[in-house]
């Protein structure tokens, strides 16, 4: 009687399939770590999630991190996007902030003052470029304290990255790396049982019976 082998290609599919699973993982957590940041806003216990976007995509309202050394800051900061190229930005002393003369809805800013200066501003963003204010318009060193530097505008190429308080940046990565745990973990299944049903052949004795022997 033939011996009997073990199914080898069977334990070389199911190792493929558990070292795809591990590969979504990893690449997921990698992506992950390069795009996704949590900072901790200064007098707030909680945290920001910031993913990494390009300065174009950059959009009014967004809360955006931006490294601005003409402003004389060091690392990142957070600043909101207020006016994108082509935008006229204005705003009285005791007025709120408008854009193309519409005024802003703006819930975020702190104690809802939307000046916090004793002289208002008119500003026309030029193409490429964006102006920004912080939430505490009380106290934040942003565009308004820069109007003599292309108007307070900064290039779109100083975001890194936008923030959200919300964890919607973090569905995408959850859902690869959840079915990337469900791939390793169904390859490792069948891996393992392909091998235990590799362990056992049969082979040839003096009598002419077949007999189960254990594979070493």
């Amino acid at each position: 009687m033939p011996v009997r082998r073990p199914n080898r290609k069977g334990l070389i599919v199911w190792c493929a399939v558990l070292a795809a699973g591990l590969l979504l993982v990893v690449s997921d957590i990698i992506a992950f770590r390069m795009n996704i940041r949590l900072y901790s806003p200064t007098g707030d216990d909680g945290k920001i999630i910031a993913e990494r976007i390009e300065g174009s995509q950059a959009r009014r309202g967004d809360l955006v991190v931006v490294d601005i050394p003409q402003w004389e800051f060091r690392g990142p900061i957070m600043e909101r996007v207020i006016g994108v190229g082509g935008d006229r930005v204005t705003c009285a002393v005791e007025g709120k902030v408008m854009v193309n003369g519409t005024p802003l809805d703006e819930p975020y800013v702190l104690n809802g003052v939307s000046n916090g200066l004793q002289r208002g501003y008119d500003v026309t963003v030029p193409p490429g470029r964006l102006f920004l204010l912080g939430d505490n318009r009380i106290d934040s060193f942003d565009s308004r304290f820069h109007l003599r530097m292309d108007q307070g505008t900064v290039p779109t190429s100083v975001v890194s990255a936008r923030a959200t308080t919300g964890t919607g940046a973090l569905i995408p990565y959850s859902v690869f790396f959840g079915a990337g745990l469900i791939i390793a973990l169904g390859g490792l299944i069948g891996a393992v049982i392909a091998w235990a049903k590799g362990r056992r052949r049969i082979v040839h004795v003096t009598s002419g019976i077949a007999v189960p022997h254990n594979w070493p």
